[in-house]
């Protein structure tokens, strides 16, 4: 059901169509010496993707040209044929760009864009720094010695470190250009270093969180280029993935961050409210699910993503039910169901430290094949931890017979007469689920594969030993 909602949000999301206040032209005309196709593309960067704005016929001696009767937004756009492609910006309406295909950037002439001359001068360091890298690394075979490749490597690291301080010429050089907001935008670095070694815990949380507030202090979010680049995806993810420490509470801290940055430009915020939404929905980090609930409670079902329909929404309202109550660091919902003989008890009556729930069906193809796992994962534990097993059907022999089959001598439990609630409270729409829980009824893990049980109890009882 999730899918069919994601696809829903990214479909109506496809597809950029705000418009801007005031509509003009644009007429861009290119020459590419040596250009030897029929038809050329305009196309443009957003987000992860590559969307196509114009096309034009290839005139005699590579000439080119775009013309529209409303502004382009501004962003990273590129010249493509089957033969040739070439990156330029589009800040400036009417410009035009001559050039060499065989030596784009270093023969490029500029008129009536600031943008580009600035792009071209940047393109050509880069250029001129990709082939020093290149000669060092050329210098190094299976015949260098140690002393060679450590020598090289030290010359690599001062190249990159020469590379970025003329980048940062550049940048400050530039004023306030899109180029110059493309530099901020490439030089932002996640990794982080203390000052010191000897600061206290204390002042080590400083000096991070000064880190983490500052790492986008330089980007102008209401600006309609910065989602135009082919680089801006990539640093708002290495931000949540590496910038901020990965646990739910502070991604979601991370991400309520960047929408309200982005509040002012309506295109950027549903960019960011979009992908992160779908980001989170199955993240591999356990927990990290609690992310795609906060988005879904504070953002979509509070009226905050105007563009999703009514039907969307009738689906998200209905599939958020099924994960609300299930977060780590929940309280486990209750459950009451019926042992082998009959008699009722409830989760919260079994005191273990912990409790492993697991949800499973007899007919169930995976569950057969898990089921003896869990159980040989069980006897390996001896006693660290107590399996609460819960039959999904309603086959009351049949149940029977799989806990006889198998000798499932761990605690045996079904609701036989759908009296709980733990199909929706526990997302047990498929089997086999399984959950750790502390001494608290604490929700401490879920959706483990039952190999990884026996080391994550282990893992807890050693950090509750220190």
């Amino acid at each position: 059901m999730m899918r069919v909602i994601v696809a829903v949000i990214v479909l109506s999301f496809s597809i950029p169509t705000f418009s801007r206040a005031q509509e003009d032209s644009y007429t861009i005309d290119i020459t590419v010496e040596g250009l030897e196709d029929s038809v050329a593309y305009l196309g443009y960067h957003f987000g992860t993707k590559k969307y196509l704005q114009d096309t034009s016929v290839v005139s005699k001696g590579g000439k080119v040209s775009f013309q529209g009767n409303k502004d382009l937004k501004t962003g990273v756009y590129f010249l493509y044929t089957p033969k040739f492609y070439m990156e330029l910006i589009v800040d400036e309406q009417d410009f035009e760009l001559m050039t060499n295909r065989e030596d784009i950037y270093g023969k490029m002439d500029v008129k009536n864009s600031v943008n580009n001359v600035q792009f071209r001068d940047f393109q050509k360091l880069m250029i001129a720094h990709q082939k020093e890298i290149k000669l060092l690394t050329e210098s190094l075979d299976s015949s260098s010695v140690q002393a060679d490749s450590l020598a090289v490597f030290e010359q690599m690291k001062s190249l990159n470190e020469r590379n970025m301080e003329e980048r940062d010429s550049l940048k400050s050089a530039y004023g306030d250009t899109f180029v110059a907001q493309l530099l901020e935008l490439m030089g932002l670095n996640p990794q982080f270093q203390f000052s010191s070694d000897s600061l206290s815990v204390e002042q080590k949380k400083t000096e991070y969180s000064d880190f983490k507030k500052a790492y986008f202090s330089g980007v102008d979010f209401s600006s309609e280029g910065v989602l135009r680049t082919p680089i801006f995806d990539a640093k708002v993810n290495e931000f949540l993935d590496k910038v901020t420490v990965q646990n739910p509470d502070s991604v979601i801290a991370s991400i309520d961050y960047l929408l309200t940055s982005a509040e002012p430009n309506e295109e950027m915020y549903r960019y960011l409210l979009v992908t992160t939404f779908q980001k989170y929905q199955n993240h591999k980090i356990m927990g990290m699910d609690k992310v795609f609930v906060h988005l879904a409670d504070e953002y979509y079902l509070k009226g905050k993503a105007p563009w999703a329909g009514d039907e969307m929404m009738e689906e998200l309202k209905k599939e958020m039910v099924f994960h609300r109550d299930n977060q780590i660091g929940n309280k486990a919902p209750q459950i009451y169901m019926q042992d082998t003989t009959g008699v009722t008890t409830s989760l919260y009556d079994i005191n273990e430290d912990f409790i492993i729930l697991y949800f499973y069906s007899p007919t169930c193809g995976h569950c057969k094949k898990k089921t003896p796992v869990l159980k040989e994962v069980y006897e390996e534990m001896d006693g660290m931890a107590e399996v609460v097993a819960v039959c999904t059907d309603t086959d009351e022999a049949e149940w029977k017979k799989f806990i006889k089959d198998l000798d499932l001598n761990w605690l045996n439990y079904a609701d036989l007469g759908y009296r709980s609630n733990f199909r929706v409270q526990y997302n047990v729409r498929s089997t086999p689920v399984l959950y750790i829980l502390d001494k608290d009824k604490t929700i401490i893990a879920k959706k483990l594969d039952v190999e990884q049980v026996k080391g994550f109890i282990e893992e807890q009882k050693r950090r509750a030993s220190i």
